[in-house]
């Protein structure tokens, strides 16, 4: 973690992160603990009975370990007690639960809006930080406000993850432009016809709709600076986006992925395929190349624990030719106390407990993403390591900053609609441009 300030300096004073892997797909619920005894406001703690603290969580990723962590803090505990919820529809379901008041006491996601609206607490004060990385509290600061509404136990990167040993067999170099990215597809192809190149999960919308920020917002937030490129975006200032501009960044991109569909460089069932597909497809070799975010990696090594030693991770390639790769690095697993809880204390108990190196340490290890506690170090192998080192002959870019009801989901639905024929590249970018400024009009 010595190194940590070092690898991120450059990353955005970013706004309240959205997962893009917490705004996704079809809405699956599940639950862990003692069952609720209705909104967060109706504390049973003056009955004399546990208080019971609602934990809402959108990371599909860690369902798993925090279910089996809420079992042993309710084993643990007396006076508290946890009821964990998983939805794979995040942000968008708790815009819901906070329309209809049926408001959880922790989450690990929050919006601008949200923010904005005064639903969550300020934690820029909070004892918490004194075990956090600096640079990590620097990255997590609310553009707008200056304070600190979440606090992130981890760091993330998303980027390209690819197969280095069949990159070595074909003398392959990662890509530093669209053009030499997609000579390596064809080379791929050439060489091994019975894999896919690049590798796209289109059936859930957000892990195609995350990357639009990453790849063609990459430019100009380059050109203009994190910081310039975020406050444009809080203003909704189309002459400084530049979505719709003919020719430009946006346009290209979707284009060269019209030209992958057309060239077969991509999956025939780009339509269909799911999330667990495409971890299935680079963690057993079918697939060569896949643009996704480090959290994945457990997942991969839990298909084919082989796959460490083959697969590395680098930048995306870069969309115009003055710009540079870019990867994406955020703070990670992050936690908000919700304002109107009438539980906030029994909520920072857990947490306290959440928060524990013994904790943090399995918490990292299953993450597969560097924890941003200064007591906690562990190895978490080469494939981070490779995207560590790619960042640092890269453009780091922070969080998307995005309006309410426009997030993964919401663009990926349109690029599934592109990958079917609805749109033209030019078409699809004066579409985008216009979907983002109704969505921002509408806040």
């Amino acid at each position: 973690m010595n190194h940590l300030g070092k690898r991120i300096c450059a990353a955005l004073l970013a706004g309240a992160m959205t997962m893009a892997l917490a705004a996704c797909g079809q809405s699956e619920t599940g639950t862990t603990g003692e069952s609720a005894a209705g909104s967060s406001g109706e504390s049973s703690e003056a009955a004399g009975e546990p208080v019971t603290v609602r934990f809402f969580n959108g990371n599909v990723e860690m369902v798993d370990w925090y279910n089996d962590a809420v079992e042993r803090f309710n084993a643990e505990s007396e006076s508290v007690k946890v009821e964990h919820e998983f939805q794979k529809e995040g942000t968008s379901a708790l815009q819901t639960k906070f329309a209809a008041g049926d408001i959880p006491d922790i989450t690990t996601m929050g919006t601008q809006q949200m923010i904005d609206a005064g639903k969550f607490v300020d934690l820029t004060d909070s004892e918490w930080w004194d075990r956090i990385d600096p640079a990590v509290k620097e990255i997590s600061v609310d553009n707008k406000s200056g304070k600190n509404y979440y606090l992130p136990t981890n760091t993330m990167m998303t980027g390209t993850i690819y197969n280095q040993k069949i990159f070595d067999e074909l003398n392959l170099k990662p890509a530093k432009t669209l053009d030499e990215f997609t000579e390596n597809l064809r080379a791929i192809k050439n060489a091994y016809p019975d894999k896919t190149p690049l590798f796209f999960s289109g059936k859930e919308a957000w892990t195609m709709g995350m990357l639009f920020g990453y790849i063609p917002g990459a430019a100009e937030r380059q050109r203009l600076g994190e910081l310039e490129y975020n406050r444009a975006a809080l203003d909704g200032d189309m002459d400084k986006l530049k979505f719709g501009e003919a020719g430009g960044p946006l346009e290209k991109y979707v284009a060269w992925l019209g030209q992958l569909q057309q060239e077969e460089l991509i999956n025939s069932n780009v339509l269909t395929a799911t999330y667990d597909d495409a971890m299935n497809a680079i963690a057993n070799g079918d697939a060569v190349i896949l643009f996704q975010g480090m959290f994945t990696i457990g997942t991969i090594l839990e298909i084919n624990p082989d796959a460490e030693a083959e697969l590395r991770a680098n930048s995306f390639p870069a969309v115009e030719a003055d710009v540079k790769p870019a990867i994406n690095q955020t703070a990670d697993s992050t936690y908000y106390l919700t304002a109107d809880s009438a539980n906030q204390e029994a909520s920072k108990e857990f947490l306290d407990w959440l928060f524990t190196k013994e904790n943090q340490v399995s918490y990292t290890e299953t993450r597969n993403a560097p924890s941003a506690f200064t007591d906690v170090t562990v190895d978490i192998g080469p494939i981070y390591t490779s995207a560590q080192e790619s960042a640092e002959e890269s453009a780091i870019i922070g969080a998307t900053v995005e309006p309410a009801g426009f997030g993964g989901d919401a663009s990926g639905i349109m690029l599934q609609e592109f990958f079917a024929g609805q749109y033209t590249p030019s078409e699809f970018a004066a579409a985008y441009e216009n979907a983002w400024k109704a969505a921002f009009d509408a806040q």
